[in-house]
């Protein structure tokens, strides 16, 4: 498992987020279990707290399949309990 400070998280989020065009753009939201079931591989699990989420425990899930990337943010007992209402919130995903 890949461990990152939440200082590192936080610069990662910006630098990939300013690569970023409009949000209008092509990022799609998509549910996290249509992501799995069509291929979409877990990259990386990243854990999260800080000023970053409001001091919140999150957990940032990188997907990927061939050259599309999908970021997926969680709050940590949902991502712990894999419940099932947050794994098929659409608003949860994001597809580039």
């Amino acid at each position: 498992m890949l461990k990152t400070s939440a200082a590192g998280l936080a610069a990662l989020i910006v630098a990939w987020t300013a690569t970023l065009p409009d949000r209008a753009g092509a990022q799609v939201q998509q549910t996290f279990k249509s992501l799995v079931g069509r291929g979409f591989e877990i990259k990386s699990v990243t854990f999260a707290k800080g000023e970053t989420t409001g001091d919140r425990e999150t957990f940032v899930v990188t997907l990927q399949r061939e050259k599309s990337v999908a970021v997926c943010y969680f709050a940590a007992t949902t991502w712990i309990n894999l419940s099932t209402n947050a794994l098929e919130d659409a608003r949860r995903c994001e597809v580039r």
